[in-house]
């Protein structure tokens, strides 16, 4: 899923694993820290019983009160822990039992026999015994003492404790506070995911939003509120982006220069000499005689050509360099550009037009005479249209240009190909004047191209 492609994701999910992981080490090592600790209290638990109730029963059984011996003996088997228990004195029978049915029985006859058998060694040291079985699920505690006063009168008490009740609460207890941690690693989590999404997600995404709007083509430049390192990266990026934007206007600035010099080049060098050899054309007509028509035809049609040249020569340096835009205005501008594709692509064209000089500056409806030019232009040389018209009005808070021609749709794969240096240029015209480019093919009985540039107006 893309949720878990994010930064914020993959940070809260590996500080979410390495807390489970560490929780179930911990689990781990503290079941066996607290199993071990809950044996060695068992074990202190036995010796401490076993000690007490041997010397409490060499007290009682001196004053022969069997009574209260017993009354010990179920005392000891209200211990969870405690399996079982009996009294024995050395010729092997039971005196006193956690099991009524086993007194005055052969304690070989009872559940504990192979305990009795394994340790009866006790009854000739006298010293008492604890032991665990191999699995320490099971502790037996046997503990000699004296019935009478005399030497020979011995006997045991043996207890075996059963540990397994008491494991399985440890490790439960050990499995709760192991989800408890868990409870509270998985609210640490959610509280970093929020926090990861305030201070750092939601703003890259700002960040992102940011560099979008400074690509489009509106152009709008933002910079993230803040005083931290996306806010810096936010100001650095604005900054960069704001002396490359002034590159591209000297660079457009540059291009309109050049364009101008070269117009007036064309203007007052090239067109001027095409004059000047079409009036000498008609001198020559005029001084050949009549005998020589053929040749005085000839010269005329070279007259006309000439003439014709030089008027596409004065349109091209007119469209080269608009000389007083802020003089004629836009719409004498316009009109030279379709007289110019007219004449030279055999265009049909037309202009609607509605004054926009109070909305534009000159060099704002320069740089819209330019794209409208580009547009034109890429129009006839690419589409090979028979008709283009030319719309300029105002809509909403906007001025909007609309170039519609009958030709073939220009493709989008050749214009993101083939970028000529025309498209570059009136793509930073575009950014320059905030505005857009729509391109859209309007269907009917035959289809139209039509391009809309719209050039949002700051409010006064």
């Amino acid at each position: 899923m893309k949720l878990f492609h994010s930064i914020q994701s993959r940070i809260t999910l590996t500080v979410l694993s390495f807390g489970l992981l560490m929780i179930l080490f911990n689990n781990w090592r503290n079941q066996d820290w607290l199993v071990d600790r809950r044996l060695a209290r068992l074990e202190q638990e036995a010796t401490e019983t076993g000690s007490r109730l041997a010397g409490l029963l060499q007290h009682l059984s001196r004053k022969q009160q069997q009574r209260a011996a017993e009354l010990e003996m179920a005392y000891v088997s209200l211990s969870p822990d405690v399996d079982l228990g009996l009294v024995c004195n050395k010729e092997g029978v039971v005196t006193c039992a956690t099991h009524m049915q086993w007194q005055q029985m052969d304690v070989l006859k009872t559940p504990l026999a192979d305990e009795w058998r394994r340790h009866a060694s006790v009854l000739q040291t006298m010293v008492p015994v604890f032991a665990w079985n191999a699995e320490k699920t099971s502790l037996v505690a046997m503990v000699p003492f004296f019935e009478t006063y005399e030497s020979t009168s011995r006997a045991a008490v043996l207890i075996r404790y059963d540990a397994t009740l008491a494991i399985e609460d440890v490790r439960e207890e050990a499995w709760q506070e192991s989800l408890r941690q868990a409870g509270v690693l998985l609210s640490l989590c959610l509280l970093l995911w929020y926090a990861l999404y305030e201070f750092i997600t939601r703003r890259v995404r700002r960040v992102v939003e940011i560099l979008r709007s400074a690509s489009s083509k509106d152009g709008i430049l933002m910079t993230l509120e803040g005083n931290d390192e996306l806010s810096m990266i936010s100001e650095e990026f604005t900054g960069a982006v704001t002396k490359l934007r002034r590159a591209e206007n000297m660079v457009l600035e540059a291009a309109e220069q050049e364009r101008r010099k070269i117009g007036k080049d064309l203007h007052d060098d090239l067109c001027q000499r095409l004059s000047a050899i079409k009036m000498k054309a008609g001198v020559v007509q005029g001084m050949l005689p009549e005998k020589d028509g053929k040749i005085a035809a000839l010269v005329g049609q070279m007259a006309e050509d000439l003439s014709e040249s030089t008027v596409i020569a004065r349109s091209m340096a007119w469209g080269l360099a608009p000389v007083g835009i802020e003089n004629h205005g836009l719409k004498d501008a316009l009109e030279n550009v379709l007289r110019f594709a007219e004449k030279s692509y055999m265009v049909k064209c037309s202009l609607d037009y509605s004054d926009l000089s109070p909305a534009l500056t000159g060099s704002s409806q320069e740089l819209l005479f330019r794209i409208a030019q580009e547009l034109v232009v890429n129009a006839c040389k690419h589409s090979k249209p028979d008709v283009i018209n030319i719309t300029v009005r105002m809509e909403d808070s906007c001025a909007v240009l609309s170039v519609i021609h009958d030709g073939t749709p220009f493709a989008e794969s050749a214009e993101t190909q083939g970028r000529g240096m025309g498209l570059i240029l009136m793509s930073q015209r575009l950014r320059t004047l905030s505005a857009t480019l729509e391109r859209t093919v309007e269907s009917g009985e035959r289809d139209f191209s039509i391009a809309i540039v719209r050039i949002p107006l700051k409010n006064p």
